[in-house]
């Protein structure tokens, strides 16, 4: 079952949830999934403590934190995820997973760290993932996969490419794809492909006037994601927007 409340998403399968917290290009995104063993996130943009709360999760029973990519929107609410857990006394150990060579979550985790030196009551386990090398987080299969994306900077064009995953994640039978933030890629209907739901980023409303190294290097657009979301059972277009970040 799938609703829709502004930039707000949820679906729920027989034996997973998922609810899209927030997810507005350039400026935050982040995914909660559940199931009976816990729940976990798959990205942390900025105001993910505020979004949280007003959910009412149990922060205990967060399992661990999956990285996308290490774009601001993406990740810049990690400080304060871990500063919240920290004041409130959380004892169990923090997963935290990211493509290999995503400095911008791991050097965040690391300085965290050096900031609080014997205060911090929970272990940061930071993890290095690597293109189709599952993994396994509250009995969910998570499969990674390579995806194209690079960053942008207004009179500076498009730049290099950073490292960046998309993760079909799995459990008891139910799979939910995310594709975190892509170009238009071979990789990404893998990805996709028989998902009983799809979770696609579509920054640019229409891929006409866009540059075809953008579509294919940058961003989806909402056409070009409805095309790769029909290759599930259901999908949801998110990370709406007019930022080439």
């Amino acid at each position: 079952m799938r609703n829709r409340k502004g930039f707000f998403y949820s679906w729920s399968g027989k034996s997973i949830k998922i609810k899209v917290l927030y997810s507005r290009a350039g400026i935050a995104q982040h995914i909660w999934m559940e199931n009976e063993k816990g729940w976990i996130l798959v990205d942390a943009g900025d105001g993910i403590i505020r979004d949280l709360l007003s959910n009412k999760v149990n922060f205990e029973e967060l399992k661990g934190v999956i990285f996308t990519h290490g774009h601001f929107d993406h990740m810049g609410g990690l400080h304060s995820l871990l500063g919240y857990l920290r004041m409130v006394g959380r004892i169990k150990s923090l997963l935290i997973f990211a493509p290999k060579g995503c400095t911008e979550v791991f050097s965040i985790a690391e300085n965290f760290r050096k900031c609080y030196p014997g205060t911090i009551p929970f272990k940061i386990m930071c993890n290095d993932v690597h293109p189709h090398r599952v993994f396994q987080i509250a009995g969910m299969k998570i499969k990674p996969y390579p995806m194209i994306h690079c960053g942008g900077i207004e009179g500076y064009g498009i730049l290099d490419r950073i490292p960046a995953l998309g993760y079909r994640i799995s459990y008891k039978g139910e799979t939910v794809a995310i594709s975190g933030d892509t170009g238009f890629c071979h990789s990404l209907r893998e990805l996709v492909k028989g998902a009983d739901l799809a979770v696609l980023e579509a920054t640019y409303e229409n891929s006409k006037g866009i540059e075809k190294d953008s579509l294919e290097r940058v961003h989806l657009s909402e056409d070009l994601a409805k095309r790769i979301g029909k290759l599930a059972k259901d999908f949801i277009l998110v990370h709406k927007g007019k930022s080439k970040n």
